[in-house]
C-alpha cells in the first residue's frame, strides 16, 4: 500500500494523494464495520499521508487596496471578455470559493442572494452572496440561451480559463507571487482577523473537518501584535 501511495503522489501531487488515501481508508474502514473485512485489516492504516503544506501567502490589507484599485479598472474595459474575467476573479474574493466553483457557474445556480453549487469538493453546497457579489452577478450580461455566466466573446463560448488575464493583475498591482487559489485564502484569513470563529469560516469555505479550516486561520504581524498588547494593557491592570 506505501508503494502505491508512493506512486500516487508522483502521478497527481501531494494534495490530491492524501485526499485519495482518506478516501479510500473511510471506505475500507466502513468495510469492516459492515463485515465484508476482518477487523484492523485496513491497509491504508500504516501509511503516512504528505505533511500539510502551511499556505502563509494571503493579500495583507495594504496589497488588497492595490489589487480593488486595479480591477475597477479592468473592469470598465472595452473588452467584454476581459470585463467577464475581472467578474470571475472579483467573486472568488467575495465568495472564497474554488476557482472551478465560480468559473463554471451557470445561470441556474444562481438564486438571489446565494448560489446552489451542484458540485463543489465536498458535494452540493449553497454559497451566501453579499451585496457587493450580488451587484457584480447582476451587471453581468445575460445572453439567451446561454447558460453560463462567464462568456468568451472573441470565440463566441464559456471562458475556460482566466491565466492569461492574472499575470496583468499582478503586474498592475505589485503583487509579486500569487496563486488565483491564495484568494480563497485571502478572504478566509481576514475573516479570521475579524474575529469570526473556525467553524463560521469552515462554513463559508464549505469544509468537511475544521482540521481543513485552520489552515487558513493565519494572521498578520500586525494582529499579532495588536492581540499581544491587549493582553498586556490586561495583565497590567490588573497588576495595579
Amino acid at each position: 500500500m506505501t508503494k502505491s501511495f508512493a506512486d500516487l503522489n508522483n502521478r497527481t501531487g501531494p494534495g490530491a494523494a492524501n485526499r485519495t488515501l482518506e478516501i479510500l481508508k473511510n471506505m475500507l474502514g466502513k468495510a469492516e464495520v459492515w463485515g465484508y473485512r476482518l477487523e484492523n485489516t485496513n491497509p491504508c492504516r500504516s501509511v503516512r499521508p504528505n505533511k500539510r503544506r502551511q499556505c502563509e501567502r494571503f493579500l495583507s490589507a495594504e496589497e488588497l487596496a492595490r489589487f480593488g484599485e486595479v480591477l475597477p479598472d479592468l473592469r470598465a474595459s472595452d473588452n467584454l471578455t476581459i470585463r467577464s474575467g475581472c467578474a470571475v476573479i472579483t467573486l472568488l474574493l467575495q465568495t472564497g470559493c474554488h476557482y472551478r466553483e465560480i468559473l463554471t457557474l451557470q445561470w441556474r445556480d444562481v438564486k438571489r442572494n446565494r448560489l446552489l453549487l451542484r458540485d463543489s469538493k465536498t458535494g452540493p453546497r449553497t454559497v451566501w452572496l453579499g451585496s457587493a457579489a450580488q451587484e457584480v452577478i447582476d451587471n453581468l450580461q445575460r445572453h439567451p440561451k446561454i447558460s453560463g455566466l462567464f462568456w468568451n466573446y472573441q470565440y463566441r463560448r464559456p471562458i475556460s480559463s482566466i491565466q492569461h488575464l492574472w499575470p496583468t493583475i499582478l503586474q498592475r498591482a505589485d503583487l509579486g507571487k500569487l496563486r488565483i487559489h491564495d484568494l480563497r485564502h485571502t478572504f478566509a484569513s481576514h475573516a479570521a482577523m475579524s474575529k469570526e470563529t473556525l467553524p463560521m469560516i469552515g462554513r463559508l469555505l464549505g469544509h468537511a473537518n475544521h482540521q481543513s479550516t485552520a489552515l487558513y486561520a493565519h494572521l498578520d504581524d500586525e494582529h499579532v501584535l495588536d492581540a499581544t498588547q491587549q493582553i498586556w494593557n490586561a495583565v497590567q491592570h490588573l497588576l495595579a
